[in-house]
């Protein structure tokens, strides 16, 4: 399996039943192919998602789509949160009732409609925070039907969170505040990694100028546009070399370095390690 830079594996008990709880304090930067709940219980965070940092305190709760890169730093020495990761199937309807298209593909299509923080003084927040509490209980005690009871109680979450979203349409028209959302340029990096993305074209995609782009790519992914595309190519690599025949030349040119010199320096640089070591490791019994 292909691993890119920041993505996590996300540990689900049961596979037929995506979702599973956990208690932090603080959450290293990384993505996934599930959506998030971030609640905070106790203390204070800097939560990250994708180019946007809020500070969100006790009681307040923060929505991760799937593929958004998201942190949290503790801010306080307290401070626990409790995540609900869970797979999108779990909560959409596939098309086969009004929900999907109400709600969900509203959502997961203009994700900018939606509010991705619920501070703890919104009204909604009281029924949430009991549904939270509700179906935690019912996870960590999975007495019969325990099943129903957390999907239940999700699907709660996501009724008040929709209708206080839409409680803030009605108000005014909902913007962030000095967006960035890079969501859909990373997904496209991942899917492009073999080519030469330029700077300029980056920055165009998001809308910034090449300059401020460097900054905000920056500050979200710890790496430069170039590095970025060096770990997703690397890691690429790495699969191939342990799990291909392919020689090495051939596996620098699939994954989009010209240059064999180029791509050993690079592969080093990054790995700790050069490619042929990478490649006798294949021979190496598990």
């Amino acid at each position: 399996m292909t691993m890119h830079p920041h993505k996590e594996n996300t540990w689900i008990p049961d596979r037929t039943f995506p979702i599973n709880v956990f208690f932090v304090n603080g959450i290293y930067l990384h993505w996934h192919d599930h959506m998030e709940w971030v609640y905070v219980k106790t203390g204070k965070v800097k939560l990250q998602i994708d180019g946007d940092f809020d500070v969100l305190e006790q009681g307040d709760l923060a929505f991760v789509n799937s593929k958004q890169l998201h942190r949290a730093e503790q801010l306080a020495p307290d401070t626990q949160l409790v995540c609900i990761v869970f797979n999108e199937a779990l909560v959409r309807g596939n098309g086969l009732d009004i929900t999907e298209h109400h709600y969900f593909l509203p959502y997961l299509h203009l994700k900018q409609q939606w509010p991705r923080i619920v501070r703890s003084r919104e009204a909604c927040m009281q029924t949430i925070s009991l549904s939270f509490l509700r179906l935690v209980e019912e996870f960590e005690k999975k007495q019969p039907g325990y099943e129903l009871m957390v999907k239940s109680e999700l699907l709660h979450i996501f009724g008040q969170y929709f209708r206080h979203a839409q409680q803030v349409a009605e108000v005014r028209t909902y913007r962030q505040p000095d967006t960035h959302n890079l969501s859909r340029l990373l997904e496209m990096l991942r899917e492009r990694y073999q080519e030469d993305i330029s700077v300029m074209e980056a920055a165009r995609l998001v809308s910034l100028s090449p300059n401020y782009f460097c900054s905000v790519f920056k500050k979200v992914t710890g790496k430069t546009l170039k590095e970025y595309i060096h770990t997703l190519r690397t890691q690429e690599a790495e699969q191939l070399l342990l799990t291909t025949s392919y020689s090495i030349s051939e596996i620098a040119e699939a994954v989009g370095f010209s240059n064999l010199t180029y791509f050993g320096r690079v592969f080093k640089k990054i790995k700790n390690i050069p490619p042929s070591d990478v490649r006798k490791m294949r021979s190496i019994p598990q």
